[in-house]
């Protein structure tokens, strides 16, 4: 299939797109750029522009498909509701078959995308992160200059190394404290239970002192949104069947996801398949019993919690959380419901910080012009913690922090209720 075919399939989603401008001052890389064809509408006349065969797509075209975060910050901007993550995606699809054609890319890419998916291999790399922060090797690199030496992509990246908290998090069953009131499943994902194993295990802990069982299952996989974010829908369907058999087999109340775009991905299963297809209604029925953690949290919680922090905290949502699972209120309730918290509004904080999934890896300086100018809004408000509710955003804001050498932790909302929980005891 070419591009054109690809994206012949949501040609009817492509023209819903008015050229209004709307969603021009929701989009981060427009925002840092000023450059049409970075915005969406732009990116949507790129994709007008293949279907009328006004242009031939190449890897200038590319480029600016590539550089989209895929934050969807301009689906709720949108005045004519144009699914923007379904047109990005199809074109990023066709962007892979196309160099697919080359052997040594489609090696290539199999391999990175199979290792980035693997629970052995983010396990493998924490391992490596862990020796790295223990010897201080940053430090070193610093002292006697040597990222002089460094090509500025890897000096970027270097400084972007994460702290790993924690042992990677393994399945397992994990009862309650005291009379259960039900069992949920905790999908564990690729990156969080490798970098913040210590943080699901709090996760966990606070949900069983909130008197649920919780199981994680051995035998999930990723959910698939790495692969579709960079085009190979073929294994995000893969990917997509395996966890809807292995989920509506085991009997649990809800699935409760601790990252948001592993969220996203899971609640819209749906897509991948052919309406009122098998996987399609298997998909709507997983849907239905999937809930991000905070929006489990915020109608499940009976018993507030009592320990006092005195902290001052603001809040720098998931863009997955906050545009597609449309979840607003509930992290920010949570977080105003901790005694001795003086909540914080951020500004733009509904801009993407530039995280991605991967994109602060294959976008390195973009991702970084991103960062940079939400971490001058988180500069201007003086907090004492930042919260986030996703893997990556916390990775690429603590790793900005320590770049600007803030004064300023980042924290997941669990990890702060935990505390309050834990000292009101």
């Amino acid at each position: 299939m070419t591009i054109k075919s690809h994206l012949n399939e949501v040609k009817d989603e492509v023209y819903k797109c008015v050229h209004c401008g709307f969603c021009l001052t929701a989009c981060p890389t427009y925002l840092v750029s000023g450059q049409e064809l970075e915005s969406p509408r732009g990116r949507i006349s790129l994709m007008k522009a293949t279907l009328e065969s006004q242009i031939e797509p190449n890897s200038k075209t590319f480029e600016h498909w590539d550089r989209c975060i895929q934050c969807r910050a301009c689906e709720p901007a949108c005045p004519s509701g144009v699914n923007y993550g379904l047109l990005i995606e199809s074109a990023k699809s066709g962007m892979n078959e196309i160099k697919s054609k080359s052997f040594l890319y489609r090696f290539n890419f199999k391999i990175i995308i199979n290792l980035s998916i693997s629970n052995w291999f983010v396990s493998l790399n924490a391992l490596i992160f862990r020796i790295y922060n223990k010897l201080n090797i940053s430090k070193i690199i610093e002292i006697f200059k040597l990222y002089k030496l460094m090509p500025s992509k890897v000096v970027q990246l270097e400084k972007m190394i994460p702290i790993i908290n924690g042992f990677p998090l393994k399945s397992g069953w994990y009862p309650s404290k005291g009379e259960s009131k039900f069992k949920i499943a905790l999908f564990r994902g690729c990156v969080m239970p490798g970098i913040h194993g210590d943080n699901m295990r709090k996760t966990i802990e606070l949900l069983n002192f909130l008197q649920f069982d919780v199981e994680v299952l051995d035998d999930e996989v990723c959910c698939g949104s790495i692969s579709s974010h960079n085009g190979d829908m073929n294994l995000t369907k893969e990917l997509a069947k395996q966890n809807i058999d292995i989920f509506l087999s085991d009997e649990f109340k809800y699935l409760i996801i601790t990252s948001a775009g592993c969220g996203t991905r899971i609640k819209e299963y749906q897509h991948l398949f052919e309406e009122n297809s098998e996987y399609y209604n298997k998909a709507i029925q997983l849907k239905n019993k999937t809930q991000d953690i905070y929006e489990f949290l915020y109608t499940n919680v009976d018993e507030k919690p009592k320990g006092e922090l005195n902290l001052r905290v603001t809040y720098q949502p998931a863009c997955h959380l906050l545009n597609t699972q449309k979840i607003i209120e509930p992290p920010i309730e949570l977080i105003k419901m901790i005694p001795g918290v003086k909540f914080l509004d951020l500004p733009s904080s509904n801009i993407c910080c530039g995280a991605g999934g991967a994109y602060s890896i294959t976008q390195p300086e973009w991702s970084n012009k991103v960062l940079n100018k939400k971490l001058n809004e988180i500069k201007s408000i003086d907090a004492d913690i930042l919260t986030v509710s996703n893997p990556g955003c916390f990775i690429q804001l603590q790793g900005g922090g320590r770049m600007l050498k803030l004064n300023l932790e980042v924290m997941y909302i669990t990890d702060l209720l935990y505390n309050s929980y834990l000292k009101g005891e």
